[in-house]
């Protein structure tokens, strides 16, 4: 993840707990698509903005003994608990760092190219990365559940969550990322010649206090002054919202979650053509 575009900063307090509610959330839901990839023993393997760590981790135990887990992030620090004999750690910017070639076979990256300016070229790069026959799976947030809600307008706290959440995602937006940018990532692996392309999507449903709500509650700690600095949300508003993600009798929900993936064609042999008679 670009460490000057990024709006959540990794070296915030509110870091650690942002992990711990991804990893709680949705660390099935990667692993489950990984996993029908057919992903074992001698995998190559490559988690972009790793994060905390969890999910390379969990990578490092399915691939031994044969595989490796490379895991990167600008801020890698949050991975130095991680001691797996193969799995290694290294800061890495794949916005300005050099990247490598035909050397992966799954490539993941949740929640993080839909924060990056150059987001295309990133994931061009990342799929030349791959080995012949190697995979990709991107996985993140798209704005197109919420964009669709309509509160009731007798229930206040669900509306006035509902704006701040909104408000949130603007803010993302507002500073270089695009909420959007999930639902197309199919069409994109299919004009960068991927096969076997396939995505699907899941909106969680949370209660106060559970590690989806951590997710939430992390991101607004951190944008949440400068969202009511621009006019988006009052200061009573945002607390509002703070105290709804501890109660647990609040239902919320979380963006859709788009999770997409395709395979790098195989490299075919070129079949030398028949010789030609010369009878």
């Amino acid at each position: 993840m670009t460490s000057s575009r990024y709006v959540f900063d990794n070296a915030s307090e509110q870091a650690a707990p942002r992990f711990a509610g991804l990893e709680g959330t949705f660390d099935p839901t990667s692993r489950a698509h990984i996993s029908a990839l057919g992903l074992g023993d001698g995998w190559h393997c490559w988690e972009v903005g790793a994060g905390g760590g969890g999910l390379a981790a969990w990578l490092a135990d399915r691939v031994a003994p044969g595989g490796t887990v490379l895991a990167t992030d600008v801020d890698p620090s949050w991975m130095a608990h991680l001691s797996a004999a193969n799995l290694s750690v290294e800061r890495h910017d794949v916005t300005i760092d050099p990247m490598p070639t035909d050397r992966f076979d799954l490539i993941h990256a949740r929640l993080v190219l839909s924060h990056l300016p150059s987001r295309d070229g990133v994931m061009r790069d990342l799929v030349a990365a791959l080995r012949p026959g190697g995979w990709v799976v991107l996985e993140d947030f798209d704005s197109a559940f919420h964009d669709g809600l309509r509160p009731d307008p007798d229930d206040r706290d669900r509306a006035m969550f509902l704006k701040v959440h909104r408000a949130l995602a603007a803010f993302v937006d507002q500073s270089g990322a695009d909420t959007r940018y999930a639902r197309d990532l199919p069409q994109r692996f299919a004009s960068l010649g991927l096969e076997a392309v396939g995505a699907d999507g899941r909106v969680v449903f949370a209660r106060g206090g559970a590690p989806a709500a951590g997710v939430l509650r992390s991101g607004l700690l951190q944008v949440g002054e400068a969202m009511v600095a621009r006019g988006m949300v009052g200061d009573a508003e945002l607390a509002r919202a703070l105290a709804l993600l501890d109660a647990p009798d609040f239902v919320f929900t979380l963006p859709l979650f788009i999770s997409a993936w395709g395979r790098r064609p195989a490299w075919r042999r070129r079949q030398r053509a028949p010789a030609v008679s010369s009878r």
